[in-house]
């Protein structure tokens, strides 16, 4: 009976110190710029108009890395994936990526010896502290030393889509402007295209819904009024 209370003991301190299960949603939120009827100015190469949908979630940021015990953290965002009462769990990649996202340099010990892969990053609600939480320790392991923000950044959904409208200059009368679709926040080059509005025939110009009146524009920026959006009603 007194090996078995162990055992169970043991059990327990390992489960408690695992990572719950996923119980974190990012929240989806709308995008309408600019305000309809509001002069704004874009320079080249900036959005005009932009609608849809994004992802956001929530997570943690490091601005350098932070080695613990062995498991070394690089710098970067760190999603969140579930939370307790005391903690929020994050995940982390493999290797380095594009989009800044954290990820493990290395898990070795002092002699060199590889390390279990973590199942997540544990962060405290209260305090300055980040813990592995890896397979086969009976407790994680935490450290103190470098301080993470708390932070939200765009991710990646199916469900996200966007149009958006960009100034790509003026020749003479004539100004270009490009038109994007994204969705799950790669551009989907079919949807991509450029349109050319001559300004000496009108100032207003539209696309896809879109509706806009150009106020003044040249080479480095162009002044408007968006009177439309893509899916909102004609205001003329």
């Amino acid at each position: 009976m007194k090996r078995f209370s162990i055992l169970c003991s043991a059990i327990a301190l390992v489960s408690c110190s695992g990572t719950p299960a996923p119980n974190y949603i990012p929240i989806s939120k709308s995008v309408s710029f600019p305000a309809l009827g509001v002069e704004s100015e874009a320079a080249l190469g900036e959005d005009m108009v932009r609608q849809g949908i994004y992802t956001e979630t929530d997570g943690v940021e490091y601005k350098k890395e932070n080695n613990i015990k062995g498991y070394k953290l690089s710098a970067g965002f760190y999603p969140q994936i579930s939370e307790d009462n005391k903690y929020t769990y994050h995940s982390f990649g493999i290797r380095k990526s594009q989009d800044g996202s954290g990820y493990i340099i290395q898990a070795k010990d002092i002699f060199g010896i590889p390390l279990g892969i973590p199942e997540s990053i544990r962060v405290s609600k209260t305090k300055q502290e980040t813990c592995i939480i890896a397979g086969g320790l009976a407790r994680p392991i935490c450290d103190t030393e470098v301080a993470f923000q708390r932070v939200k950044h765009p991710a990646l959904s199916e469900r996200d889509f966007q149009q958006t409208l960009i100034y790509s200059g003026r020749v003479g009368n004539k100004i270009k402007i490009g038109y994007r679709e994204s969705s799950g926040g790669y551009a989907r080059n079919a949807f991509s295209n450029e349109a050319e509005y001559d300004l000496s025939t009108s100032s207003e110009i539209g696309y896809r819904g879109a509706r806009l009146k150009i106020i003044s524009a040249d080479n480095s920026k162009i002044r408007y009024v968006v009177t439309s959006n893509f899916n909102s009603p004609n205001k003329h």
